[in-house]
């Protein structure tokens, strides 16, 4: 009698291993799903899989989402010999699987927290006094004007323009807002200020598409606990294309 094998990740592995911490962009299937992130040895991409329908597997799909960078306090983790059956888009040098994690979150991503920037038309500051945005030493116009705080926290070049994304702080209601902001040999254009009031970002780049930033949704700590973990389960994505038109969700803002 013939018998037939669906692969699974658990055929063969080496020792239980633990982590401190797993950090990965979440990529979700329909069994399984998965982490890929960088290893922090050879900066080859490794991929963390687990059963979706798992304890870790439900814990982890609970708490964060597809698209966004995961983050899991405290995992044990086991090598994977034979991954065949595993069809995701990211082929890793290696895999994984996650057998146990706590303390499971989003996290997110930034170049840093600039206050200045040499682009490659002129350089790109805060003023700190008053957290006033200058291009070559000059408040731009119309003003851009940071509340607690205004950080350039990604860059990126597409073509002949620089893409610089803004981050203004400040409040609680509404903590965080972001811009895009876009300099030309000719001039510098800023798109209107968008979020969903979240700082847990992950930014992406096409050199054709220009850039995204998705982001999760966000309820003030005066909400209902219930209300909150609901719009920490959404997310947003806003776009920048190269001719300068701001997208939320595949619809343009006006």
């Amino acid at each position: 009698m013939k018998k037939i094998f669906t692969t699974a990740l658990l055929t063969c592995f080496a020792v239980t291993s633990t982590a401190d911490v797993i950090e990965g962009v979440l990529e979700k299937g329909l069994t399984y799903s998965a982490l890929f992130g960088l290893s922090p040895e050879s900066g080859d991409l490794v991929g963390y899989a687990f059963k979706n329908q798992s304890i870790v597997g439900t814990a982890i799909l609970q708490s964060c989402l597809p698209g966004m960078l995961c983050e899991l306090g405290k995992a044990s983790v086991r090598l994977l010999d034979d991954a065949t059956g595993l069809k995701f888009d990211d082929n890793p040098s290696g895999w994984y699987e996650i057998i146990k994690a706590l303390d499971i979150g989003m996290k997110t991503v930034v170049f840093g927290y600039k206050k200045s920037l040499k682009a490659r038309y002129g350089v790109v500051s805060v003023r700190e006094e008053d957290k006033v945005l200058l291009f070559r030493g000059k408040p731009v116009k119309p003003a851009i004007e940071g509340g607690s705080t205004l950080s350039i926290v990604a860059n990126y070049e597409i073509g002949q323009i620089d893409v610089l994304l803004l981050q203004n702080t400040g409040g609680t209601a509404c903590p965080t807002q972001f811009q895009f902001v876009s300099v030309s040999p000719s001039e510098l254009r800023a798109s209107p200020e968008f979020g969903t009031c979240s700082d847990i970002i992950y930014p992406s780049f096409d050199s054709k598409a220009g850039v995204s930033v998705s982001m999760i949704g966000f309820q003030g700590p005066y909400e209902p606990a219930a209300a909150r973990r609901k719009a920490a389960m959404t997310k947003t994505i806003y776009e920048w294309n190269p001719v300068g038109q701001l997208i939320k969700n595949g619809t343009p803002v006006r």
